[in-house]
């Protein structure tokens, strides 16, 4: 071999550590600077599997970095989303990303109100998730938070003429949800069927409209039915078994219990009391 050619083979050796060197120091940094940070980030493979997680990460989960790194997020405690993985892949890489707030559970059993970014990213060719879960320590108020932006049962003190408003919360983002429920309270629909039309699963819809109204889906589904009801008493001379039929109850002995659940007297009773009222 020439001494020419050694040169250069020491030059290109020299060259590649140099390069392996500084590679190697901003891995470092990007791993220490990922630390400092306070958010849970975990770097996931398309079939859920751990690459990478910081130290908050571990001190949200309860594991260890050496243990993480062996495990899928099925495995965490993190149904919910396991949930949004496996069902919302494909709409984070067209996206780009994915935002939504939900519930954690933690192995104390405490439930942390989280917000949570799923961020599309692809190296030569490989696809990754980057997942950023932060806990939401202190709300702001909300229009949609039933202590500011209290709800209306509007049917009792409403004149016939008068347009009916809506009971649901308004600037809300789950418009979604109760226009659905809008549409459909006069059908037989549970949370399942709610659910299924807004692409969230049962449990998530339940925390997420549980924890920005403080009521289930099902509560907004009766909550609706009772409005229409009471004003097909007011307004019209239908017996019972035709009002519930029209709000989407199956049996009319249903819709009475859960009548009298909410007003404290049966519908013959209520509508009874509300004509003389007006009449007065």
């Amino acid at each position: 071999m020439s001494r020419t050619m050694v040169f250069d083979s020491c030059i290109s050796e020299q060259h590649t550590y140099q390069v392996t060197q500084q590679l190697e120091k901003e891995l470092r940094l990007t791993h220490l600077l990922m630390d400092c940070v306070t958010d849970a980030v975990f770097w996931v493979k398309p079939n859920a599997r751990i690459l990478y997680v910081n130290d908050a990460a571990c001190s949200l989960v309860g594991y260890s970095r050496e243990e993480l790194l062996c495990m899928s997020i099925q495995y965490l405690n993190l149904e919910f989303l396991m949930e949004v993985w496996l069902q919302h892949w494909e709409t984070i890489k067209q996206k780009g990303s994915l935002y939504f707030e939900s519930l954690y559970k933690t192995q104390g059993g405490l439930s942390l109100p989280v917000q949570t970014t799923v961020t599309y990213m692809e190296e030569d060719g490989r696809e990754y998730g980057c997942i950023s879960i932060r806990e939401i320590k202190k709300r702001q108020p909300e229009s949609f938070q039933l202590q500011q932006n209290p709800t209306l049962d509007i049917v009792e003190t409403r004149k016939p003429s008068e347009p009916c408003k809506s009971i649901f919360p308004s600037g809300s983002q789950l418009n979604q949800v109760f226009k659905f429920i809008e549409s459909n309270y006069n059908q037989s629909i549970g949370l399942r069927d709610v659910a299924q039309a807004v692409g969230y699963s049962p449990a998530y819809l339940t925390d997420l409209v549980r924890r920005h109204t403080g009521e289930t889906v099902n509560h907004w589904i009766i909550k609706r039915r009772m409005v229409a009801a009471r004003t097909l008493l007011l307004e019209t001379d239908q017996c019972v078994n035709q009002i519930a039929e029209a709000v989407g109850y199956q049996h009319e002995g249903h819709f009475f219990r859960q009548f009298r659940q909410y007003h404290d007297t049966t519908p013959h009773a209520w509508r009874k009391m509300q004509r003389q009222v007006a009449t007065s």
